[in-house]
């Protein structure tokens, strides 16, 4: 797990440190984002090995779409984190490897992290 780096986007801040802690006691390198605009630029300082990209940002959306253009050779997985179920043509991207529903326990984070890293 060491040396896996994670972003992840989302505009709670509580969430984010949630999770910025948990994966960081696995060892992951996390950097964090709290918009489209800052999450673009995080992916301007470095390509991370796995993005938790919250989908209710005003432009999670384009966000989203914005990622197979960066990383066309090699995609970025991405676990999209949610307020209700996503459609099943937004599950069948194929950067999409997952997605939490909120509210989300730890467990299930640490599951799907570990699956898409070989943790």
């Amino acid at each position: 797990m060491a040396g896996h780096y994670v972003l992840v986007i989302e505009h709670n801040w509580h969430l984010r440190k949630l999770i910025r802690a948990n994966l960081e006691a696995l060892g992951f390198e996390v950097r964090e984002a709290v918009s489209e605009r800052h999450g673009l630029q995080r992916l301007d300082e470095g390509r991370p090995d796995l993005i938790l990209l919250d989908l209710d940002l005003p432009s999670g959306m384009d966000l989203l779409s914005a990622l197979p253009g960066r990383y066309a050779a090699e995609p970025v997985p991405v676990i999209l984190i949610v307020g209700e179920p996503p459609n099943r043509h937004l599950l069948q991207r194929a950067e999409v490897r997952g997605h939490l529903l909120k509210p989300f326990g730890v467990p299930g984070l640490l599951e799907q992290v570990e699956r898409l890293l070989g943790a």
